[in-house]
C-alpha cells in the first residue's frame, strides 16, 4: 500500500520535471536561433553595400581629367559639383569646360546651365543655353555653336545634339535642327532645316 501510494505522489513530480525541461530546451532553442539569425543578418551586412550610402558636393569646384599621355583632357569648372550616389552621375551647375583633345590648335570651351557626367567623366551632356566656341585647326577664324542641349564624346572627339542649332564661323551664320561635329577631322554637319547667311 506504501509504495502503491508512494508512487502515486511520484507522478505529479516527474510529471513537472518533463515540463520544465520542455520549457528549458524551448527556450534554448529560440536563444539560439536568435543568435543565429543576427550573426547572419550581420555577415551580409559587411558584404553588401550600405543603403542610403552618401555622395559628395562640392561649391566652385574644379576637375581636370587627363588623356593617355598625361596631359590635361579638359578642365572643367563648375559652381556645384554633385555625386548624389556613389558610383552614380556627377551632376553640374553653370559648368564651363575646356576641353583640349590630343590635334595641337583645337581648343574649344562650353558652357551651359546645366550639365552631367557619367561616372568615368569621359562624356558631358550639357543643357540649357548651351554654347560652344573653338577654331577649328584648319583655320584661324573661331567657330560658336550655340544650341539647348549637346552631347559631347570626349574620347572619340564628337559633338551631337538633335536640338535646334546656330553656327556662326567668320560671319557664316547657319541655322538647322540636329548637328554631328567631328573635331577631330574638323567636319561639322546640321541635319535638317537648313538656311542661313553666307558673309563676303
Amino acid at each position: 500500500m506504501r509504495l502503491v501510494a508512494g508512487s502515486a505522489a511520484a507522478a505529479p513530480d516527474v510529471i513537472l520535471r518533463l515540463l520544465f525541461a520542455l520549457f528549458s530546451l524551448t527556450i534554448l532553442g529560440a536563444l539560439l536561433y536568435m543568435q543565429q539569425s543576427e550573426g547572419d543578418r550581420g555577415e551580409l551586412g559587411a558584404g553588401e553595400p550600405v543603403v542610403g550610402e552618401p555622395g559628395y558636393a562640392a561649391i566652385h569646384a574644379e576637375l581636370i581629367e587627363t588623356g593617355a599621355d598625361g596631359h590635361p583632357l579638359y578642365r572643367l569648372d563648375a559652381d556645384r559639383i554633385e555625386q548624389p550616389q556613389p558610383q552614380g552621375t556627377i551632376l553640374l551647375s553653370a559648368p564651363r569646360l575646356e576641353y583640349e583633345p590630343e590635334q595641337a590648335g583645337n581648343h574649344w570651351i562650353l558652357t551651359a546651365r546645366h550639365g552631367q557626367l557619367p561616372q568615368d567623366a569621359r562624356s558631358a551632356d550639357l543643357d540649357g543655353d548651351v554654347h560652344a566656341v573653338g577654331t577649328p585647326s584648319s583655320s584661324n577664324a573661331p567657330m560658336r555653336i550655340d544650341t539647348q542641349q549637346l552631347h559631347l564624346d570626349m574620347t572619340q572627339q564628337l559633338a551631337t545634339t538633335s536640338a535646334p542649332v546656330t553656327v556662326d564661323w567668320a560671319g557664316n551664320i547657319l541655322h538647322g535642327r540636329g548637328m554631328r561635329a567631328d573635331l577631330k577631322r574638323d567636319r561639322l554637319q546640321l541635319a535638317q532645316d537648313v538656311h542661313g547667311v553666307v558673309s563676303r
